[in-house]
């Protein structure tokens, strides 16, 4: 069975020649050797010819060099026959044949080895499959430098060899050298430490002189296969001139640094000369990952994407000093606990102008053009990978698969896989990571003053971070007078707003629920006059205007401020109702009923609560009952004299301590809560949580009718007459998508 990575066969003089290696078998083959080539000369004693035993395919280390001339001939005679012994008197004397000089002093017999291992990947240790250009995990390009540091584990020794592997080495007698992590055209990067700092840092080492270190043998130097590339390597592009420096080289990446002046980028440690080689020193930013720091379920929408705007200044700062990053993704970035995002190296940093056949990675981050079409390429094509970044961390969780792809360089168009994808998120997606380079931003009238379609991304990515917390209202109301009594005393109002400002979309609902007590009929008066005292108040304040159609206040959104305007609507609903209680011909003394103030927006719950109805919030899967029933049975739970059980029972499980109209003053309670997208909020008088226990809500809400608002508010409401409603059920249902 051939191996993966057989080496080709014949080697570079076999390839000139057009020979080719016999093909590879089961039984080991004698190495065939050539017929000793020379002049009649009878006079002059000749040296008897070396031979080497047949070895199955062994690496041949030379220990000198051998120079090899060949005559050009007209026509190359066949071989003649000749006997099996390798005695002197038996070989044939040809005279017409050209005379081969051999220069070395002594030609030290073929000694024959191990066949060499698989190659690894100089970036994340996979083996090299086959004779694949691009690391298989992680898109590493293998050159002709990987292969040398490859051979240094079996005795060989390089340009890239000659650079430290491990900590062995300390530079300055400061920097601890460790394991190399990249390699681009000679420009080695290493990780490593600052023993005065204890700090991590990167070791960017470039060898001044292009030749060998004189020291080295020169046949160790030279491996065949690199010396004329095939058909199959990956062709290497010249480095090219750009200001003070070439890229890729220490020069060219130190003054795209102190151009740039970016804080988010490495910042130059230092830089110096020892020993034949150029050294550049770079910190290496600690902190969380950008892959666990989005996914903090702590954090906000304008957090997370305020570090990507962050990142996209450091690209437009890159841009103005020629650089780019070939692909940008999570692995590259870590949050620092200040919240500052940070690059960590800039192995992937490419020229804005990039040559034709420049060395690139080419994984699923890189922009199409810079493989297929170099010239074509520019700051745009960073675009692609922002766009490709964003995707991993907004909706995969985990970097780019090719299954991400619809064919290769094409990504598949996310509503495909994500059909509710929020539009915004679809619009930054189509005008970033995309194939097509000018369907990318900028747009038409940014064109002129934004070509790189940067400050567009920024923009747009500050919208993303104000609206992809902002979630929709899906809400629905139902009320039944249940299987017992015969009108129904509840009362409720929901009002619900929607205004947009350019790409700022706000949404809002106010939710008020009465449950009526004291009496036939009074109790509807009682819940019916609530509402209308509510409303009134409400609806009077700037923070609610746009519930009414007006412009909302540009202040920031103040729970505090809402939960003390709750209680004071409740305060004056209550004196409405109680005066009226007093008055002839308004009321019945002794009415009152219980009241719910609710303000949903797109991000925040606030509520107001006199009485025993309930308002319930779902929050990450997790039923949290916000409001405390004010009668005396569950102050008694909460003192301690009766448990749960016995409460569910108690004869005066429905006495309240506090009621609007009940008494001249009530103390209100209030409480706040933070909206997200999957959450449910429900508001509901006491006919339904007499027949459905907290548990049973979680599940509906969570499993059984987790669809739509409508869903479950009905299914709900059939529940309780199911089990025989005592009572009228009053029921909001509100889910936030």
């Amino acid at each position: 069975m051939n191996e993966p990575n057989q080496a080709k066969g014949g080697g570079l003089w076999a390839r000139l020649m057009s020979v080719t290696a016999e093909d590879d078998d089961e039984t080991p083959k004698p190495v065939p050797t050539a017929e000793p080539v020379m002049e009649a000369m009878p006079d002059v004693p000749m040296a008897m010819p070396v031979f080497a035993e047949p070895e199955p395919a062994a690496a041949v280390v030379v220990a000198e060099a051998v120079v090899v001339v060949v005559e050009e001939l007209d026509a190359i005679p066949a071989p003649l026959p000749h006997s099996d012994s390798n005695t002197a008197e038996e070989l044939p004397v040809m005279v017409a044949m050209p005379v081969v000089e051999v220069t070395a002093a002594e030609v030290t017999p073929p000694v024959a080895v191990a066949p060499p291992a698989a190659q690894l990947c100089m970036a994340c240790g996979t083996p090299r499959q086959g004779s694949t250009s691009y690391c298989n995990d992680c898109g590493w390009m293998f050159t002709s430098a990987d292969a040398s540091s490859a051979a240094v584990s079996s005795g060989s020794s390089s340009r890239a060899a000659a650079m430290p592997a491990t900590s062995a080495l300390r530079l300055r007698n400061r920097y601890d050298v460790g394991p190399q992590i990249c390699d681009r055209q000679g420009v080695l990067r290493f990780r490593g430490v600052d023993s005065s700092t204890g700090k991590q840092i990167v070791v960017v080492a470039e060898t001044l002189a292009p030749a060998a270190d004189l020291d080295t043998p020169v046949a160790a130097i030279v491996v065949e296969d690199d010396i004329m590339p095939g058909f199959d390597d990956v062709l290497i592009a010249t480095p090219i001139a750009d200001g003070p420096g070439s890229w890729p080289s220490i020069a060219w990446e130190k003054d795209v640094l102190e151009n740039a002046k970016s804080l988010h980028l490495p910042k130059v440690i230092d830089q110096f000369t020892e020993n034949g080689k150029d050294y550049l020193i770079l910190e290496a930013p600690i902190g969380e990952s950008l892959w666990d720091a989005w996914d903090n379920p702590d954090g906000d929408a304008k957090t997370r994407y305020g570090w990507l705007q962050q990142l996209a200044t450091a690209a437009i700062s890159l841009h103005a000093a020629g650089a780019m990053f070939e692909g940008m993704h999570p692995g590259l970035v870590v949050v620092e606990p200040n919240g500052v995002p940070r690059v960590i190296d800039l192995a992937d940093l490419l020229p804005t102008s990039l040559p034709l056949n420049a060395p690139v990675k080419a994984t699923l981050y890189t922009a199409p053009e810079l493989i297929l079409g170099p010239g074509d390429a520019d700051a745009r094509s960073e675009l692609y990978s922002f766009g490709a970044m964003l995707y991993s961390l907004e909706y995969l969780h985990h970097p780019l698969e090719e299954k991400d792809f619809e064919r290769q360089f094409a990504p598949l168009q996310i509503t495909e896989r994500f059909p509710d994808v929020h539009p915004l998120f679809l619009r930054i997606i189509n005008k970033t990571f995309t194939r097509d380079l000018y369907s990318r931003f900028p747009t038409d009238e940014m064109t002129k003053t934004d070509p790189t379609g940067f400050n567009e991304l920024i923009k747009t990515l500050a919208q993303c971070g104000r609206a992809f917390d902002d979630v929709r209202l899906d809400i629905a109301a139902w009320t039944t007078t249940g299987m017992v009594r015969t009108g129904n005393e509840d009362a409720l109002t929901v009002l619900h707003g929607v205004d947009t400002r350019q790409d700022d979309l706000g949404e809002y609902a106010m939710v008020l629920l009465a449950d009526g007590m004291g009496g036939y009929e009074a109790g509807e008066i009682a819940a019916a006059m609530a509402m209308n005292k509510l409303r009134e108040y409400l609806l009077q304040q700037p923070i609610f205007a746009g519930l009414v159609g007006k412009e909302t206040p540009k202040d920031p959104f103040d729970p505090k401020k809402v939960q003390e305007i709750m209680r004071d609507a409740l305060k004056f609903a209550n004196k409405e109702v109680f005066t009226a209680s007093r008055i002839p011909g308004k009321g019945k003394r002794g009415m009152g009923c219980t009241a719910e103030a609710v303000y949903v927006d797109s991000r925040n719950v606030i509520v107001g609560h006199v009485g025993d109805s309930r308002v319930y919030h779902l929050h990450r899967g997790r039923l949290i009952q916000m409001t405390r029933d004010q009668t005396l049975v569950n102050r008694l739970v909460e003192l301690g004299q009766l448990t749960e059980a016995e409460a569910e029972d108690h004869p005066r499980k429905n006495e309240l301590q506090q009621a609007i109209g009940g008494q001249p003053d009530v103390m209100p309670g209030t409480y706040a809560g933070k909206l997200m997208r999957g959450d449910w909020v429900l508001v509901c008088s006491d006919g339904l949580t007499n027949h459905i226990s907290n548990k049973e809500l979680e599940k509906m809400l969570t499993r059984e009718a987790a669809n739509s608002a409508e869903e479950a508010a009905r299914r709900l409401l059939n529940l309780v007459n199911l089990r025989g409603a005592t009572d009228n059920a009053t029921i909001v249902v509100i889910r936030a998508s």
